[in-house]
């Protein structure tokens, strides 16, 4: 059986301290914003602003990338990253807090090309489907570990600001002096929308929803949380709660997805998502903590492995040459819904209140539903032995995808698709 190499757990451990400090920070932001008094309609912008930056850079990152190499790119994005940090600290304003998630989101998504792109390059044969899976799963438990750190120290001072510009910085150690092999894919062609469409329209619409429905939730509900009168501890808990959910359920939703129409799948969490974010609200109104945390459990488990399941709803549809690409043109399509959903969400909850979060993503999901009956009525399911079997894979950037069992074999040294 093929080892793990040193390379390829430093990797990791790099993935872990970015992980930790901007699961941190995007939590950070949203209590700090309140403190100071900032409306929901601003707070949406601000963790909107993000996912602007974070769709510009994933279209010309991989660029910079390829032209500067990639530890020059890691240092760069890494380093600039943990600045902002600090910034967010020095400069609090409404304004250039937006431009300063802008630029964060720019580094993100920077960053995660260069890591994929050697975890792509790290791993050998025979270890390339269980890379990803374990990428996931450290992606999704630091950003549970980052959430209750935000009890740390007051989250109107300098130090918790200063935490996630030490997790940034610390994130530079392992991946610089790790010797890992020649990077993967960072270049890639995309697909066009119409082009997604008609491989799976129900896919695309889901990559947009959850997007909207995952991000508004993520910014948006530390807001929520701090306005009914939780503490910073519980708020995170709550956070946490969501992304253990996301873990527990991946992977029997993506064998449940192996064995039926994985459109019905997609149509039942979506109905379960509409019936947890209701019940959300109902909690948040009794101020229950226990119940809220019980709740955010199942809302995520209900909503992030859903990208998973719409990709493999692509995947099933299309050949090998395309995975790549459409995996690209996915990122960018559910990118643009985590730009939209924050800031609409905060326009509900400046109208409606903290529980118009709770309403906006329980509607979305309601749409999404209906939308998906409609399709599934019109068009037949891929048939079970054309399937390809699910893939646990992060919504972050096309560079994972040939650790996909059947992304292009990069231990044959083929290109990337251009």
């Amino acid at each position: 059986m093929p080892r793990i190499s040193f390379r390829y757990l430093s990797l990791l451990v790099s993935v872990a301290f970015l992980v930790i400090g901007n699961g941190l920070q995007q939590t950070l932001i949203g209590l700090r914003a309140g403190i100071e008094g900032y409306s929901e309609e601003t707070i949406g912008a601000m963790m909107s602003a993000y996912f602007v930056g974070f769709v510009v850079a994933s279209i010309h990152a991989p660029r910079v990338i390829q032209a500067v190499g990639h530890i020059r790119a890691f240092v760069a994005f890494a380093s600039a990253a943990s600045a902002f940090a600090l910034c967010f600290a020095i400069f609090v304003s409404p304004p250039v807090w937006i431009v300063l998630r802008v630029l964060q989101g720019a580094c993100w998504a920077g960053l995660i090309i260069v890591v994929e792109s050697w975890l792509n390059a790290s791993a050998e044969r025979g270890w390339r489907g269980r890379v990803l899976a374990i990428y996931s799963i450290v992606m999704y438990a630091a950003w549970a570990i980052s959430q209750p750190m935000v009890a740390l120290a007051p989250v109107s001072g300098f130090v918790l600001f200063a935490l996630v510009s030490i997790c940034l910085s610390l994130a530079l150690v392992p991946i610089t002096l790790s010797r890992a092999g020649n990077p993967g894919v960072v270049l890639a062609t995309r697909v066009g929308l119409a082009r997604l469409f008609a491989i799976s329209p129900t896919a695309l619409a889901g990559a947009f929803i959850l997007g909207a429905a995952v991000a508004a939730f993520f910014g948006m509900a530390p807001v929520v949380s701090q306005q009914v009168g939780f503490t910073d501890a519980q708020t995170g808990t709550i956070i946490s709660a969501a992304l253990i959910g996301a873990l527990v359920f991946q992977w029997p939703l993506g064998w449940l997805s192996d064995k039926v129409d994985r459109r019905i799948v997609l149509l039942a969490s979506s109905v379960a998502g509409v019936v947890a974010a209701l019940l959300f609200a109902a909690a948040l109104a009794q101020s229950n903590h226990l119940a809220v945390v019980a709740i955010a459990f199942l809302l995520g488990g209900a909503l992030l492995p859903l990208y998973s399941v719409c990709l493999a709803e692509v995947n099933d549809r299309i050949g090998e040459e395309e995975l790549i690409a459409a995996a690209s043109g996915f990122v960018i399509v559910y990118g643009v819904g985590s730009a939209v959903g924050p800031f609409v969400a905060g326009l509900v909850m400046g109208w409606a209140g903290p529980f118009g979060l709770s309403w906006f993503i329980a509607a979305i999901l309601g749409l999404f539903a209906a939308y998906g009956a409609l399709r599934i009525r019109r068009r037949e399911k891929t048939a079970t032995a054309e399937k390809q079997g699910y893939v646990a894979t992060p919504s972050t950037s096309h560079a994972a995808l040939p650790l996909h069992r059947r992304g292009p074999d990069r231990a044959k040294g083929e290109a990337a698709p251009r």
